[in-house]
């Protein structure tokens, strides 16, 4: 029984920790989402710095033997180059993602759009409720596309509050755990 009240007292300690760090992290990202997502990027940037020296080093030191292959080198030379771009133009690799995905939801839109024609050709009924929903879903992924940093901080900031959530609702729920051990 001592042994089980060890791991509690253990796991409550850590989970309030967690939870603290959650509440914290939450904080930061809601507050500063472009500021955070900036960062990320030239964390990002760094490690493929990193990534492209730990290449060139390989490539340099099997370079003499037989077998070695130049696959090391053009890996350090593609880290190099995405690592630079990262860190010269963070905020444009950050809105890359939302566009990409901006571009895939508007390529959707258009197909729906099309499909939503060919009901009209047939006479089918609901055709003009799903054009107006194929051109939600184009005018959508278009926004993502020319406002995708702001719809990342956007989402960040989502992220954020659902954290700080989640970590004050463990805290209370931890307290009141540790009440009824009392």
């Amino acid at each position: 029984m001592g042994n089980l009240k060890f791991q509690f007292e253990k796991y409550s300690k850590n989970n309030t920790l967690l939870s603290i760090v959650m509440v914290l992290l939450g904080v930061v990202l809601f507050i500063w989402p472009g500021k955070t997502l900036t960062l990320a990027a030239r964390i990002l940037g760094i490690a493929l710095l990193v990534g492209a020296a730990v290449s060139a080093f390989s490539w340099y030191r099997e370079k003499d033997k037989a077998g070695s292959t130049f696959a090391s080198l053009g890996i350090a030379a593609l880290c190099l180059i995405a690592g630079l771009v990262v860190l010269i133009a963070p905020k444009g690799v950050v809105s890359l993602l939302p566009k990409l995905i901006g571009i895939a939801i508007m390529i959707n839109g258009a197909i729906n759009l099309a499909q939503a024609f060919e009901l009209r050709n047939v006479g089918q009924q609901g055709w003009t409720s799903g054009m107006v929903m194929a051109g939600l879903t184009v005018a959508l992924g278009l926004f993502l596309v020319i406002f995708s940093f702001s719809a990342m901080k956007a989402a960040v900031m989502v992220i954020g509050g659902v954290l700080v959530y989640n970590g004050v609702s463990n805290l209370w729920i931890e307290s009141r755990y540790k009440k009824m051990g009392r």
